[in-house]
């Protein structure tokens, strides 16, 4: 048995920082941009609500949700890995909801610090740095980074995806293909578009099939295992759609056959559309359309001319998941928020980080990578307003909506509902429900004996708006209004109260 000494052990470490103090310092600011003033600026409103409900009652041992929250599009419910996820930050914060804002913001530094790792031992160290500033000070990550939503950790679980994909073909140890299949389920269990995944990873097996005929055969087995991993995690979504005659099957083929989600706007539009939407966030630069084609298409046959590239397995799956995926968005007839990019957020950054180490070797070309590094920081930091600007606090406001009511000592059971129709009560009646006031389900058609209407309007006609909450409150009278911060509060009670 070796021993190792408390003194060795201090000295190395002591050694291991003294070789990566730029890497410590970039973490230490990746964490510093991704934390400050979280509280001040943690998005908190219908979404996370409703997220914060759920979540509490699985710590409370109320549910155990089988499904999670439903897509934007189609109402094809995903599946509620983040709700588990997530608990335990709930939890830790006594569940205070900044725990989830403080959760996403830990896993994103996890997952930071994850990659480096990564892209250092399957590529080189110079790579590593190139992509870890890309990573670090890239304003649309720092911004998925400080609030929690379930698309917001795609990123880094779809990098894994790939990651461990790559491991399970070229080591023979299974836990490798066991945690492909997982993190393919957590990835689509994020973001249903985290099913595009399946497109490089099929490309990727052909092409190498047809190079090395024994390489299907020798992959059979990682294919079984992987695949019963993929089954394990997935299924509470499948024993919900086995118990709800295939509801969630059927209403994702409906997309396909009563929505027009294919576009029909001529090709290179749509791809010029979709490049730009994803340059534009990214880089945070607004590319002239031409200028975005040509870069598209420098990058595509750099990459096929490069010998480096051809070489390594990781970085050609990474490659096929950017390119392929910008292609068949394109052939959606979709928005383009940044959000639906997450799936290819790191493989860019891996192929922007190999570019430049390539390019970085010469004299001339290293002051032009330097320049471009700059710039790229500098362009990002514009959108850092949580550095010098206050917050809006909406965890805070939200708290003290719900306290109002709660002052009211509202009869159970009682209602509240929101105006305009833009506006959500999620994140309200998380409050109201953990401080022992749970009002009715919003779906509830049962009446109510009071009903608190939400005004985020500069006038409500709280007795006569179409809402139909509030047209089925019957023989309704206002009792009091109040304000507390932006929202104007009605209380209804019955006139023959």
């Amino acid at each position: 048995m070796v021993k190792v000494k408390y003194g060795d052990m201090r000295f190395s470490i002591k050694n291991i920082v003294a070789k990566n103090k730029l890497v410590i310092l970039l973490i230490l600011v990746g964490i510093f941009l991704r934390l400050y003033k979280l509280n001040e600026f943690a998005t908190f409103l219908g979404d996370q609500g409703r997220d914060a409900i759920i979540i509490k009652r699985i710590i409370t041992f109320e549910h155990f949700p089988a499904i999670g929250p439903t897509s934007s599009v189609g109402q094809v419910f995903l599946g509620p890995f983040f709700y588990y996820l997530m608990a335990p930050f709930l939890f830790l914060f006594r569940l205070n909801p900044l725990g989830l804002a403080f959760g996403l913001s830990f896993l994103s530094i996890v997952g930071l610090i994850a990659a480096y790792l990564i892209v250092r031992k399957e590529i080189n160290k110079k790579v590593a740095l190139f992509f870890l500033v890309l990573s670090v000070f890239s304003a649309t990550q720092i911004e998925f980074a400080r609030f929690s939503w379930n698309p917001n950790l795609l990123p880094i679980f779809s990098f894994l995806t790939l990651y461990f994909l790559y491991r399970s073909i070229v080591t023979k140890k299974y836990i490798w293909p066991i945690l492909f299949g997982a993190f393919l389920s957590f990835s689509i269990q994020l973001h249903y578009l985290a099913l595009f995944l399946f497109i490089p990873i099929f490309i990727f097996f052909i092409a190498n099939g047809f190079k090395d005929k024994k390489f299907s055969i020798s992959q059979f087995p990682n294919f079984l295992i992987s695949g019963a991993s993929f089954i394990l995690f997935s299924s509470p979504l499948i024993i919900f759609d086995l118990k709800h005659n295939f509801l969630n099957t059927k209403n994702f083929i409906k997309i396909f056959t009563e929505q027009k989600v294919i576009a029909y706007s001529p090709p290179l539009d749509r791809l010029l559309t979709t490049i730009n939407s994803f340059f534009s966030p990214i880089l945070r630069v607004n590319f002239n359309p031409i200028l975005t084609l040509l870069t598209f298409l420098v990058l595509i046959i750099y990459f096929f001319k490069n010998k480096s590239f051809n070489k390594n397995l990781f970085l050609q799956l990474n490659f096929l998941n950017f390119f392929l995926y910008i292609f068949v968005f394109s052939l959606l007839n979709s928005f383009r928020y940044p959000h639906y990019y997450g799936q290819i957020y790191l493989s860019f950054f891996l192929i922007l980080a190999f570019i430049s180490s390539q390019w970085s070797k010469h004299r001339w070309t290293k002051f032009i990578v330097i320049g471009l590094f700059i710039g790229y920081i500098a362009l990002n930091s514009r959108n850092y307003i949580f550095l010098y600007k206050q917050g809006n606090r909406q965890i805070w406001r939200a708290k003290i909506v719900a306290q109002s009511i709660i002052k009211q000592k509202p009869q159970i059971p009682y209602q509240v509902v929101p105006i305009s129709y833009t506006e959500m009560d999620r994140h309200i009646r998380y409050f109201l429900e953990i401080m022992g006031k749970t009002p009715l389900s919003d779906e509830s058609s049962e009446q109510p004996k009071e009903l608190y209407i939400l005004c985020y309007e500069k006038e409500c006609d709280a007795l006569n708006h179409p809402q139909w909450q509030i047209a089925a409150f019957k023989n309704k009278k206002v009792e009091k209004i109040w304000k507390v911060d932006r929202v104007k509060i009605y209380k209804l009670i019955h006139k023959n109260k």
